[in-house]
């Protein structure tokens, strides 16, 4: 390997570093230190070139320009993209903001150390002549860091908005898709619907059609994250699709046969683009090959609106097989049956345990994804090898360190993770999640092992061929899914018996801020959520509260708040505000528009009844985790909102002791809180008790929630069942059985059930045995006859 010989040499020269590198790989930019003496710009680009690959080389050449050279500040920026990718986010941070310092500031108002910048002046200077510089370490660097970060919004918005000020198009094929990302994920519709056109015309025009189609498929995905009302779901909906629709023809034809803007995606009633040049647009097919920085998320909001997702998600998986090229649907060479007849891996030669592995965005720190998980692996690690591949930046707890046989932290490295769960030779792998984040989600179409499966961590299907499975449970199905026309999902369903969920009690809790953890909420008050929660409580109020995710406010749950609002004169609704202001203000629109509705008769015109009802709603800013059981106690009863519940929140309302209201919906996302209450049998404990927190209609939930909040006797007796009976949902060692029972077949393995239940070390009460679990199917098929849901979902067959 004469090229790699060579940057041996050199970097001995330098006193720096010995490696060598594969033959073939970055050979022109070898070259190039070799012929012009070992100049930082050809350090650099060798660099850039290693990085692109995933080369660990990388970060070691970096290192060297930045000791050789410090007067050279820009190398600091790849330095910080490359800590971002590994998913060390304070460290890049740290790197960027160290290369603006020395370049004289984000204006150019200071004294840099920067060679070039003393000699051309600062760069992030307006019409600066190396602006380019400042724009990229702005807007991709920065700006994507604080938008992966989630943290600091009006960080973000400055940094992308101050790149786009300074940079020309060239230096922007990134910014505008940076800033339609960070505007989407606020709740600026609008806004980022127009940045993604400008990102797709300016990329286009520039020849990057990867980008180009990244920016539209955003763009196509956008739906308000808190919609304005009943009637604009319906429309999101039915917008959705005909732009999925308009970008699969794109992905054929090109513009050739384009009619017109009916669905809105190009935005040409509001003059971004033209008609004609439109049609110009060549056939996308197989072109979007950087697949996960091009789309950075799934259409995950299009879920919390509760539609049936199978066809969108099948609509979705159909518009990628188009725009990507075959590499996405790689086959891990394990699989490959003419590699199967030459050889036997030494990996699974003889091997006496199966190899399962685990991947997920949302599996460190506290996130439930991971929790849904792990006394899997506390429970069957004798029976089964389990691999744990964690992607982001959440560290993972020492409770996957001691119970996987081996755990990888791939940062946002989506080549990294393909790479290692290639090496991993696994037998069956299982995804927490889909639709959540894209480097998972664009995994999920590639094939890792024989039998592949998808869980309830986003609890709805894929629409991806390559899933096989999808864990559920029959409690947490609809009790008559078999007989209805519409099929849920695109996996073969495996219904676990009993809860088929559980949660760790212990759960461990990352460090976290409370201001970062409110964002703008904080300013809505000066009282801290656990503070303003003391204050209602003083006053002897009525505390409702639904403390969840914004999103899952969707309008067909505001009636409940107002029904309760007119029927309890003492009731205050505690509701969680969003890390955006602009999210909150929407809420707080739609709330008091049906306030008005109800209480003045028009829902544009307000009267003295509608605002003194709306001052009993409290948006409270968000809270860290470890405050989350405290906040829940201090209310009175818990509302678990639908058509998008969850199943983390409501167990956290059990192990706080606090009555919990549910509604369960058609599909599994809604049906989760339901299963845990059914669990711990309240009418066991007291009978009356029996039908306290689970409603049939909306009505009822109103009415079950009321007697909660206004009859404290009978609260106190519900809060202490709960406590009495709640260890039954948590470590539920019946779930690792299940799940036992389900990889031993799908893998053939010759194991027992008695064998499994000794593995897991459990006992079998009377509630999990076949009598009873089969009466708790039957009596949720009696509650759903009698549910105003039945004669809806029969109406519309």
């Amino acid at each position: 390997m004469r090229f790699a010989a060579i940057l041996f040499s050199c970097f001995v020269a330098s006193q720096a570093l010995d490696m060598t590198l594969p033959q073939g790989l970055c050979t022109s930019e070898i070259q190039g230190i070799h012929l012009n003496g070992s100049l930082h710009v050809d350090w650099e680009r060798l660099g850039v070139c290693l990085h692109k690959n995933n080369h660990p080389s990388a970060a070691d050449i970096y290192h060297h320009i930045r000791s050789s050279t410090p007067d050279y500040a820009y190398v600091l920026v790849n330095q910080g993209v490359l800590a971002l990718k590994g998913g060390d986010i304070k460290t890049g941070r740290a790197y960027l903001l160290k290369y603006l310092e020395e370049v004289g500031g984000v204006y150019g108002e200071g004294e840099p150390t920067d060679r070039e910048a003393k000699e051309r002046g600062p760069p992030c200077r307006t019409n600066a002549p190396n602006s380019v510089n400042c724009a990229n370490a702005l807007n991709n660097s920065l700006g994507a860091l604080e938008i992966t970060d989630g943290k600091n919004a009006p960080a973000a918005t400055f940094y992308l908005n101050r790149a786009i000020e300074i940079g020309d198009d060239a230096s922007l094929t990134h910014a505008y898709a940076n800033l339609g990302g960070h505007l989407g994920k606020l709740g600026d519709h609008d806004g980022a619907s127009e940045a993604f056109i400008r990102s797709f015309w300016v990329n286009l025009r520039q020849g990057n059609i990867d980008a180009a189609v990244g920016s539209l498929v955003r763009r196509a995905f956008l739906v308000p994250t808190v919609a304005a009302s009943l009637e604009e779901t319906e429309t999101t909906r039915i917008g959705f699709m005909q732009r999925i629709d308009d970008i699969r023809e794109l992905a054929v034809h090109g513009g050739s046969s384009w009619v017109d803007d009916a669905s809105d995606l190009f935005l040409v009633s509001r003059g971004l683009s033209d008609s004609e040049e439109i049609k110009t647009i060549p056939p996308l097919r197989g072109t979007l090959t950087d697949w996960t920085s091009n789309i950075q998320l799934p259409p995950f909001y299009v879920h919390y609106y509760g539609w049936h997702d199978l066809p969108l998600n099948e609509a979705v998986s159909d518009m990628f097989t188009l725009l990507c090229p075959d590499s996405l649907f790689e086959v891990a060479p394990h699989l490959l049956e003419d590699e199967r007849q030459l050889a036997i891996s030494p990996a699974n030669n003889g091997k006496k345990k199966k190899r399962v592995g685990f991947v997920s965005g949302l599996i460190g720190g506290d996130e439930p994804h991971g929790l849904l998980v792990l006394d899997i692996l506390r429970s069957l690690k004798d029976l089964f090898d389990f691999y744990v591949v964690s992607v982001g930046s959440a560290p993972l707890s020492d409770e996957f360190l001691l119970h996987a046989k081996e755990v990888y932290s791939v940062g946002y490295n989506e080549i990294e993770a393909r790479n290692v769960l290639k090496s991993l030779e696994l037998d069956c792998l299982v995804y927490g999640e889909s639709m959540n984040a894209a480097t998972v989600h664009f995994l999920g179409y590639q094939r890792f092992a024989d039998v592949q499966i998808l869980v309830q961590g986003s609890p709805v299907t894929s629409g991806v061929p390559a899933f096989d499975y999808f864990v559920s449970g029959d409690l947490l199905e609809h009790p008559f899914r078999t007989q209805l026309e519409e099929e849920h999902y695109s996996e073969q369903v495996v219904l676990f018996d009993g809860q088929a969920i559980s949660f760790p009690r212990t759960q461990f809790h990352p460090r976290q801020d409370s201001a970062l953890a409110a964002g703008d909420a904080s300013s809505i008050s000066n009282m801290t959520a656990l503070e303003r929660m003391d204050v209602l409580r003083s006053q002897d109020a009525h505390i409702y509260l639904c403390f969840q995710s914004i999103q899952k406010m969707q309008p067909s749950f505001d009636h409940v708040l107002v029904d309760i609002l007119i029927g309890d004169p003492l009731a205050s609704i505690a509701l969680q505000a969003s890390r955006s202001s602009i999210q909150t203000e929407a809420l707080q629109r739609r709330l008091k528009a049906v306030l008005r509705e109800r209480l003045c008769g028009n829902e544009s015109v307000e009267c003295p009844a509608a605002a003194k009802a709306y001052e009993r709603i409290h948006f409270l800013p968000r809270v860290k985790s470890t405050e989350v059981l405290t906040l829940m106690q201090k209310s009175s009863v818990v509302l678990h909102p639908f058509p998008f519940g969850g199943s983390k929140t409501a167990s956290d309302a059990i192990n706080a002791g606090v009555p919990i209201v549910t509604y369960p919906q058609s599909y599994l996302r809604g049906r989760m809180a339901a299963v845990f209450i059914k669990s711990l049998s309240l009418g066991d404990v007291d009978h009356d008790l029996s039908a306290c927190c689970i409603a049939g209609s909306i009505s009822d939930y109103v009415a079950k929630a009321q007697r909660l909040a206004s009859d404290r006797s009978y609260r106190t007796r519900v809060a202490a069942a709960i406590s009495q009976r709640s260890d039954r949902i948590f470590d539920d060692r019946s779930v690792s059985v299940e799940w036992g029972k389900f990889l031993t077949r799908a893998l053939e393995m010759r194991v027992s059930e008695e064998e499994i239940q000794a593995f897991v070390r459990f006992e079998p009460e009377e509630r999990h045995l076949e009598p009873h679990v089969s009466k708790a199917m039957e009596d949720e098929q009696k509650r759903w006859r009698k549910s105003i849901l039945l004669s809806d979902t029969l109406a519309s067959r």
